[in-house]
């Protein structure tokens, strides 16, 4: 699970394709979150880039399962 509390680079880290749904709503946001708001909390980020943090973490969710799919997890 992922947590807001966790940091982008320990969410990264962890699920790698969760780096695409960063981009993503960085993209979005026109910001480069994984360049400027790596070792911030989600939540943190979410906020600093006016980004639906619910949405934000349903997308890391989603993105994280298939990731764990992928691996055999």
């Amino acid at each position: 699970m992922i947590s807001p509390q966790d940091t982008i680079l320990d969410t990264v880290y962890r699920h790698r394709a969760t780096e695409a749904v960063f981009r993503a709503h960085g993209d979005r946001a026109g910001a480069c979150i994984l360049c400027e708001a790596l070792f911030e909390r989600i939540e943190d980020a979410a906020t600093r880039y006016g980004i639906d943090l619910a949405a934000l973490l349903k997308d890391l969710e989603a993105a994280a399962a298939g990731d764990s799919l992928t691996k055999g997890v």
